[in-house]
């Protein structure tokens, strides 16, 4: 099923699938933005600790690991939209229903280890918006996912409505039944309207140990790669570590009120859009590099200013979440380009699997560090985000340009 541009010029430079991702992804990014402002919030209530927490996504991590063993020869067996598919409703609507039900620890790392099995859906999904598109394409693509995944910053408020009402355990459990519902029916319509990609024929997978190993002989045989595996293993560290305990942060030392809270990352969705909306679109193969590095610094300031805003005026908070916004619009789409533009189309499926692989092995204490960190004080985990972004920057700036 063709998407015509015509009528949506804003989806021009796109392939069919990255639009069918950007007009779909809405229904995903909803009800994630609703109830990821009060998950951490939602298992404190039910009186779970820090270290608990930090064991979740420890438990989480774990699950990632196992499933990105199996996500190459599944995506290749299975097919790229049938894996999307049905790992998507295992890891998303089947979790959230777990979530919603839950009252202690155990429920809480059962939804960790169905939430973990999405990285089989990370190489499909990553071969969906990647495969059958130029680099040019790639990089719209990703435009327009992360442009989308921003839109459910609009609605978070409404879950501080509704948790106004009903409690954050009562409220949270809402939000979760209907983000079961909501991205159920998003993951069925979503393969529908996809096609299948037409790839070069993969060599046939030789055993699991032998795929890592070549797919990590590949990323180190040219000094580019190992930069961008590099900062690829960074972020994914910094994407678990940073968020855990920051709306926690937000209540008990920045002083907001709970349903406040829902307030901030839809300031920060407007701030990302308008840099991706109105800057990303204007921005050449050539400019990446530079401009990754911009967004690196942009984060590690933010995060210095998250640290300075207890106790001073508002502006050390606003200042943050402006910078939060242009530092994600910049991360995230132009990395992620720049790692699909370094694996080989031969051999993706097997390089993307081994990434996943690798980055949980590196990201595994990542919820742990910052559950040790927060109990010791909370202004420490996101100093140590500060310094990680930071180096992150330096990093970058090893990057070529490309024409």
């Amino acid at each position: 099923m063709n998407i015509e541009t015509s009528k949506l010029p804003w989806l021009r430079g796109m392939s069919h699938n990255g639009r069918v991702v950007t007009l779909t992804e809405p229904f995903w990014s909803i009800p994630f933005n609703m109830f990821a402002v009060y998950a951490v919030l939602y298992m404190m209530e039910l009186g779970l600790t820090e270290r608990q927490i930090g064991l979740t996504q420890t438990v989480l991590v774990g699950a990632q690991i196992v499933s990105s063993l199996f996500s190459g020869s599944l995506t290749d067996r299975l097919g790229r939209k049938r894996t999307t598919l049905l790992f998507d409703m295992v890891s998303w609507t089947v979790a959230c229903l777990v979530w919603a039900m839950s009252r202690s620890i155990t429920g809480f790392l059962i939804a960790a280890v169905l939430n973990g099995i999405n990285k089989v859906v990370y190489v499909s999904f990553t071969c969906m918006v990647t495969e059958d598109a130029t680099s040019s394409q790639r990089l719209r693509n990703y435009s327009g996912l992360h442009f989308m995944v921003l839109t459910g910053g609009f609605f978070a408020p409404l879950a501080g409505i509704i948790v106004a009402r009903s409690g954050i355990v009562g409220g949270t459990r809402l939000i979760y039944l209907g983000s079961a519902l909501i991205m159920g029916l998003m993951f069925i319509v979503r393969n529908i309207l996809w096609t299948e990609p037409v790839v070069v024929k993969e060599e046939r997978h030789t055993g699991m140990l032998k795929g890592l190993t070549e797919s990590l002989s590949y990323f180190l045989q040219d000094r580019q790669r190992v930069i961008t595996f590099a900062l690829q293993s960074v972020v994914q560290f910094f994407y678990i570590f940073k968020p855990l305990f920051y709306f926690a942060f937000l209540k008990e030392i920045a002083g907001l009120e709970s349903g406040l809270i829902s307030i901030v990352p839809m300031v920060i969705s407007v701030i990302t859009m308008v840099v991706l909306l109105g800057f990303m679109p204007r921005v050449k193969n050539r400019q990446r590099r530079p401009m990754l590095t911009l967004g690196f610094v942009a984060g590690s300031l933010s995060l210095l200013c998250l640290v300075l805003s207890p106790g001073h005026h508002w502006s050390f908070l606003l200042l943050s979440v402006l910078l939060d916004g242009m530092s994600t619009a910049l991360i995230r789409p132009l990395l992620d380009s720049l790692w699909a533009d370094h694996l080989d189309d031969r051999k993706r499926t097997r390089q993307l699997a081994a990434g996943n692989l690798l980055f949980g092995l590196i990201s595994i204490p990542a919820g742990s560090i910052a559950a040790e960190l927060y109990s010791v004080t909370p202004y420490l985990p996101f100093a140590a985000a500060a310094a990680i972004l930071l180096l992150s920057a330096g990093l970058s700036l090893a990057l070529k340009r490309h024409d």
